[in-house]
């Protein structure tokens, strides 16, 4: 179910990252929790496009991520733009 939302552990457990990890992405942008009744929770589909957009890269550190972030970033605003695109190797 795409719509299903995520605790924070749960995040941690299927994307096999620390809670560091986790919140480095959080303050980075790469993923936005929603507050809900009873706790900050990630959407399924968020998980789901931060996998596809960072396939190939590493954001295995804050600054390897924050890196990365801009790459994806200049990706989404070249699609924007005119549907231009390049290929990560």
């Amino acid at each position: 179910r795409p719509t299903r939302m995520l605790k924070w552990t749960e995040v941690q457990e299927d994307l096999g990252i620390s809670k560091q990890q986790l919140i480095n992405f959080v303050e980075l942008g790469i993923l936005n929790p929603i507050y809900l009744g009873n706790g900050w929770k990630f959407s399924q589909q968020d998980i789901f496009e931060f996998q596809k957009d960072y396939a190939g890269l590493d954001v295995s550190n804050y600054e390897k991520a924050k890196d990365c972030k801009k790459i994806v970033d200049a990706q989404r605003k070249l699609l924007q733009q005119g549907g231009i695109s390049w290929k990560r190797n």
